[in-house]
């Protein structure tokens, strides 16, 4: 097992807003790739629902995740993007072990 952090963070827009927050995610992606202890960072969309957004992340270690999520660019994405989601978004945390 190592000790990066996995994070999947999948988000449901709202009826007619998918194209708005298909941008404001992939806006995130390379500045989120360009900071220190990102490993991983991309996102993906449903094939069955275009609503639907999930994003794989992967942190060296807590602290960088912890300046990520304390980031000007991650605290304006959230101001923006939650007025733009059909329900609270659901993020599951994990370790790699294989």
């Amino acid at each position: 097992m190592t000790d990066t952090i996995v994070i999947i963070a999948e988000s449901q827009a709202a009826a007619g807003q998918a194209e708005r927050v298909r941008k404001l995610f992939t806006d995130l992606i390379d500045r989120t790739r360009a900071e220190d202890g990102c490993l991983r960072y991309e996102l993906f969309r449903g094939r069955d629902d275009d609503h639907r957004f999930i994003l794989m992340e992967e942190w060296r270690d807590q602290a960088a995740l912890d300046a990520h999520l304390a980031s000007e660019h991650i605290a304006a994405f959230f101001r923006e993007v939650m007025a733009l989601l059909a329900e609270e978004g659901r993020m599951t945390y994990a370790s790699r072990i294989a």
